[in-house]
């Protein structure tokens, strides 16, 4: 198994609900979390929790949405870290929460951008400051996709979309990765509803939905396996949320 420490990750959307449990459990296991998110406040808050806990960890001002932002970001942390920097998780989410009817041009465009073409913008990005070199270890990459990628619910038109689209760009990343020969891992995770804020507008009851923690757990078993393997997608889900499994 691969050890968290000594690793620098950079995790969007770390500022708050599973990103922020994401950067709090790797930080735990050793690892420089980079937290980068637009929420400048929430980022801060992940820090400090960070910090209280003896972890270590920097901020970085990030919109996933905007290719500059991108590309200044993961030139910031290949610059203070170097080859320490391999990990990324794309973790920012947009939860676009309507019907076809209901979803606004503005909100849909918002909602694609951020789920879709974030996750593609921070992935370029990433694998071209990683580089064809050989490592002792392959970089990883882990999508935060969603069981929403795999079951149409409701009022979900332009969040279900995206997320399906993510995990198809994250199915093409692992092919490409694969015959282009390239020193990294690509990992798909569809996780369930879980206890954050994120998951307020659609009202699920607490009982049917997961701990942050538990996805977090998955991204961290992601990360520390031997370097020849790798999860295609793993999908986990509350025993208790409705319509499950698929």
């Amino acid at each position: 198994m691969r050890s968290l420490a000594g690793r620098a990750i950079l995790i969007s959307g770390a500022g708050a609900g599973l990103g922020r449990a994401i950067a709090v459990q790797l930080a735990h296991g050793g690892t420089h979390v980079v937290i980068a998110d637009v929420d400048v406040d929430g980022a801060r808050e992940t820090e400090r929790l960070i910090g209280e806990s003896g972890g270590s960890a920097s901020r970085l001002l990030l919109d996933v949405t905007d290719t500059e932002s991108v590309k200044a970001a993961i030139a910031s942390a290949a610059e203070q870290f170097g080859e320490r920097f391999d990990g990324l998780i794309n973790n920012a989410g947009a939860p676009g929460g309507s019907g076809i009817l209901g979803t606004s041009d503005d909100v849909w465009a918002q909602t694609i951008a951020v789920n879709q073409s974030g996750p593609w913008n921070l992935s370029r990005a990433f694998l071209q400051m990683i580089g064809p070199a050989e490592r002792e270890f392959p970089a990883d990459i882990v999508n935060v996709i969603s069981t929403a990628a795999i079951a149409v619910g409701n009022n979900q038109a332009a969040y279900d979309t995206s997320k399906a689209a993510l995990a198809m760009l994250t199915r093409v990343l692992q092919r490409e990765a694969h015959e282009k020969r390239w020193p990294v891992r690509v990992h798909g995770l569809m996780p369930g509803g879980m206890k954050t804020t994120f998951m307020a507008p659609s009202h699920p009851s607490d009982e049917s939905r997961m701990e942050p923690h538990t996805g977090a757990s998955a991204v961290e078993f992601m990360l520390t396996l031997p370097p020849d393997t790798y999860i295609q997608n793993l999908v986990i889900s509350s025993r208790r949320e409705h319509g499950f499994p698929v």
